[in-house]
């Protein structure tokens, strides 16, 4: 598994290059054969998606290595307006430090395990969803 504070670095890193992540966080899905999923989602990574994920993809091989990249089921995006984003923004809200779960259902999946680093609606959201 990819280091909870190396993880939070990407995080930190993308921002400040490219403006906040709505979601940032690991997932283990009760299914999964102990592979994590990165799930993200940012109002600038609608606009060019795969430019986005390809530039992230990069900063997460450089501060993590690329071996823990590839020890990752997937990256997944969520959109402004999923209803798994919304479900997860009205069930945690975190900003600074990052919230562990175990064994939870968070938006319709059986989750196994959890570290969520960000969940909090961007000012840019906000606006563009009225």
């Amino acid at each position: 598994m990819i280091e909870i504070e190396k993880l939070r670095q990407v995080m930190k890193e993308v921002s400040a290059e490219k403006g906040d992540f709505t979601l940032f966080g690991l997932f283990l899905r009760e299914e999964s054969p102990d592979k994590w999923d990165l799930v993200i989602s940012a109002p600038w990574l609608e606009k060019d998606k795969l430019k986005a994920l390809g530039e992230l993809v990069e900063k997460l091989s450089s501060i993590v290595g690329q071996e823990e990249v590839l020890s990752l089921s997937r990256i997944v995006t969520l959109n402004h307006d999923d209803p798994s984003l919304n479900a997860v923004l009205r069930a945690v809200q975190v900003e600074d430090r990052p919230i562990e779960f175990l064994n939870n259902n968070l938006f319709g999946l059986e989750i196994r395990h959890a570290y969520i680093l960000r969940a909090k609606e961007s000012e840019y959201s906000r606006l563009t969803a009225t």
